[in-house]
């Protein structure tokens, strides 16, 4: 993952090369480390046998596919399997996309996520000291939407908004992520539906903080600031650093004073509300009262107006964890949203075209995979030439990659080393400028082909046309 030597950097990409027994020269084929797959199908119970779309190649293609675009059909799949072949003189498989589809069928969701968690953790378990807060691992949390394909069986499991007509519009699913703030990579994720009771962003994170580790701090916005979720991860041994919820009552005249705008306060434990919790006795096992930090940033910026913001945190140790810093810390929050643009518009995951909800899921944990593959190359370019992750351009690193894949599968040994240190230069040099302040119009100067709004559904609107 992340190393601090060139040395080293070298030595892991020479490994790498050793694990694998064949290159298909597809897209992160050699970030994938095929004892690990191994390990994760035996851990879902897969048996399967020697065939032209083994489950690795079957998943090299499968991100091929997504991280590719425009091109991202299961035609375009087998056909950059069917070039792979050709190269490597093997005999050609068949163009038909019905073996490619099976074979991604069979693949278990358990191994998609098995990999998309490891390949997550590991780095930012590895990450260097000096991409740390403090000496500490941070991460974000946040969620997001997708939609998928109008399919009966996708509106059945995620159903459309209530505000479309019954044919006009596109199931939605909602999703919630943590990633880490040092090296950006996801390490968890909850999927679940955008309506109904017990689906918003908190309902699904509490899927998933027991994944959190000790000595872990959570940072999100003032959505997760909830009395039960702050205690809940307090005795994991998880700090938090929330946004301050607009029904919460903040009086800096009270309390223990740290500083201006800064103070110790008490929380007392909210009525018991039946629709907030799935049981009287989880409302009972609460403390009646907690300790809880408060803290007043203004934000102030020529030719801005000037922005009041409270955070609310586990972190009382004001000479260890001054207001400032916090401040600074909770202002890092925003790489999440940026995270999240990356994977939904680089990588383009803001739709799922899969037609199945099981296929969707199956989807959408490909394409966390192929970004935390990504985030992989990217801490590597940073340790080899002493940068920092955050600081390289994601976009740029997805098209080196890219660009760089045909030639890395058509070499061996020491050239493929060379060619692949080079790709790590170029992704170190791809660096994202300092814009503070920046601020840009949300309107676009090109105009697309207009065309006129489905009022009806399609069939419908297809008859008219006959008649």
């Amino acid at each position: 993952m992340a190393y601090r030597t060139k040395e080293s950097v070298s030595r892991h990409v020479q490994l790498e090369h050793e694990k694998l027994e064949a290159d298909e020269g597809l897209p992160f084929r050699q970030l994938l480390d095929e004892n690990r797959l191994k390990t994760a199908l035996e851990r879902a119970g897969v048996i399967f046998r020697e065939r032209i779309y083994t489950p690795l190649v079957t998943l090299c293609a499968f991100l091929s596919q997504v991280v590719s675009g425009k091109d991202s059909s299961c035609k375009e799949a087998v056909n950059r399997v069917l070039a792979d072949r050709a190269a490597w003189g093997r005999k050609p498989c068949s163009p038909d996309t019905a073996s490619y589809c099976a074979a991604r069928a069979r693949l278990p969701e358990q191994v998609l996520t098995d990999l998309t968690r490891e390949t997550g953790r590991e780095l930012h378990q590895q990450a260097e000291g000096d991409w740390l807060w403090k000496g500490r691992r941070v991460v974000l949390v946040d969620g997001s939407t997708a939609t998928l394909d109008d399919t009966p069986a996708n509106q059945a499991a995620y159903p459309q908004s209530r505000n479309q007509k019954a044919g006009l519009g596109f199931p939605i699913l909602r999703f919630v992520v943590i990633l880490s703030l040092s090296v950006g990579t996801v390490l968890e994720c909850a999927v679940g539906r955008c309506r109904g009771k017990m689906t918003g962003e908190q309902s699904l994170f509490r899927q998933i903080c027991d994944t959190l580790q000790p000595g872990e701090i959570v940072v999100g916005d003032r959505l997760y600031d909830c009395y039960r979720d702050i205690f809940v991860l307090r005795a994991r041994g998880v700090d938090s650093v929330f946004g301050k919820k607009q029904s919460r009552r903040c009086d800096f005249r009270k309390g223990r004073r740290l500083g201006p705008g800064d103070h110790v306060v008490t929380w007392k434990k909210p009525k018991y509300d039946a629709s907030r919790y799935a049981s009287r006795a989880e409302w009972e096992s609460l403390p009646e009262e907690m300790e809880m930090r408060e803290i007043r940033v203004t934000a102030r910026r020529p030719g801005f107006k000037t922005k009041t913001i409270v955070l609310v945190t586990t972190l009382l140790d004001a000479e260890q964890y001054s207001a400032q810093d916090l401040a600074k810390l909770f202002a890092e929050r925003w790489h999440c949203e940026l995270d999240l643009r990356s994977i939904k518009r680089a990588l383009g995951m803001y739709h799922l075209r899969c037609r199945t909800p099981e296929m969707v899921r199956k989807e959408l944990w490909t394409y966390l995979l192929a970004y935390n593959l990504i985030r992989v190359r990217m801490a590597q370019a940073a340790a080899l030439h002493g940068k920092l992750p955050r600081r390289l351009s994601f976009t740029a690193a997805q098209s080196l990659i890219d660009s760089f894949a045909p030639h890395l599968s058509t070499t061996h040994g020491e050239k493929r080393g060379r060619i692949e240190l080079d790709l790590l230069l170029a992704i170190s040099r791809c660096r994202v400028p300092k814009r503070p302040g920046r601020s840009e119009p949300r309107a676009v100067k090109k105009r697309e082909k207009k065309y006129s709004y489905l009022t009806k559904p399609r069939p419908q609107a297809r008859k008219q046309l006959t008649a």
